[in-house]
């Protein structure tokens, strides 16, 4: 155990506390000047690059802007061209400053080596509920629930996920928001070293302690990156700054809104296109082949062998529609957030989408209810007020 920093979280929570701001103190001790050096748990940064400017969840789309190889040819890292771009120039800069003896070799600041960089989050939220779907079917069999169709199905998962939803989401709307998403699914991080998170003794020697760790803090900062307080390896495009939009403008994203405009899309959409497979994939995962039930009739027992529904997308759709998968959809998004809406504002903001539904189709409702979720305002229970809203926010990043 280290006298002064954290080598692990097995600490108490006491020295881990007092440890951490010591390591907090230290880490900036000689680069003070250099606003880019971030702390990415503190408030909104902690979002970063997984949501828009109105806080809706967002995700990268290669569209308009593509993903590009970073560092060395053949390593398989990927990051968004223009932040490609950047650190490939970043790392190029190091190399000529070690050359002529401007800076020492170093195990981590002087040839930057990639060992992460960006990571699919559909990818990842895949596995992620594949993992949840194992965890809340043992949770059924352990109280030997049976189900039999879709509606006993649904009825069963809602207390589940009230109880679970709030520290582990279930759509993917959510996850992207959530600490088990990375931010290098926003395609904007990088990493240049495989260090233990946790282990603030080795951040200390292997990075503040180096020769060159000024000389990093503001290297980085002139080609546009910042350099992430808690885990110093990890640097992020900061797209609000001059150095970075130059690399983003080459390929016609030259501002910020330009850059989430073309690199991002919302997630909800992406989610809710699929959202219909994702519960089929989990009733399938739940429900029995068969099982039989004991029937007591005049005296006489019998067994009676029960085969619940199967279904298929088509026959999932020909049975609910758009609008009950949207109500569900809205449901579960509600015990996934700290929303401060009371039950009847719950109801209300419900019945008024589903009404948007009716008239301008399933994107506008989804954009409609994300907008009021995760924007932090009153709701006044209004539709009218829905309507405006969107309205007054039609020219923002979505």
């Amino acid at each position: 155990m280290s006298l002064y920093y954290v080598k692990s979280n097995k600490e108490s929570s006491k020295e881990l506390f007092e440890k951490r701001t010591i390591y907090n103190n230290d880490v900036q001790a000689n680069v003070s000047q250099y606003t880019n050096l971030v702390d990415f748990n503190f408030a909104e940064k902690f979002l970063y690059g997984r949501v828009s400017r109105l806080f809706v969840p967002i995700v990268f789309t290669p569209n308009f802007l593509e993903l590009k190889q970073v560092g060395e040819a053949g390593n398989n890292m990927f990051a968004i061209n223009f932040v490609a771009d950047a650190f490939n120039a970043l790392s190029l800069q190091f190399k000529k400053c070690v050359a002529n003896g401007q800076i020492s070799k170093d195990p981590f600041l002087s040839d930057l080596k990639i060992y992460k960089a960006y990571e699919d989050s559909e990818a990842l939220y895949n596995r992620y509920i594949a993992d949840s779907y194992d965890t809340m079917a043992a949770e059924l069999r352990a109280r030997n629930v049976r189900i039999t169709n879709f509606d006993e199905f649904v009825k069963e998962l809602m207390p589940i996920l009230k109880a679970s939803a709030p520290r582990f989401p279930f759509t993917r709307t959510a996850y992207i928001k959530s600490k088990i998403c990375p931010i290098t699914c926003s395609g904007l991080a990088i990493e240049i070293a495989n260090l233990d998170c946790a282990n603030d003794e080795e951040k200390i020697n292997q990075f503040v302690e180096s020769n060159n760790w000024e000389f990093y803090i503001n290297t980085c900062r002139s080609y546009g990156f910042m350099v992430d307080k808690f885990i110093p390896w990890r640097i992020v495009a900061d797209i609000g700054s001059s150095a970075m939009l130059q690399y983003a403008a080459a390929y016609g994203a030259g501002s910020t809104d330009k850059i989430l405009n073309l690199g991002y899309s919302s997630a909800h959409r992406a989610y809710f296109d699929r959202i219909k497979y994702f519960f089929l994939n989990f009733y399938n995962k739940v429900k029995p082949t068969s099982f039989t039930e004991i029937k007591h009739c005049s005296g006489v027992i019998t067994p009676d062998i029960i085969t619940p529904q199967s279904y298929t997308i088509t026959r999932l759709d020909s049975i609910y529609s758009d609008a009950y998968f949207l109500k569900l959809y809205f449901e579960i998004r509600f015990l996934e957030e700290e929303s401060q809406f009371e039950d009847f504002e719950k109801e209300m903001l419900i019945d008024d989408c589903i009404e948007i539904y009716q008239s301008k189709g399933v994107n506008e409702t989804l954009d409609a209810f994300e907008r009021i979720l995760n924007k932090t305002f009153d709701y006044r229970g209004s539709l009218g007020y829905i309507e405006e809203y969107l309205e007054a926010n039609a020219s923002e990043t979505t």
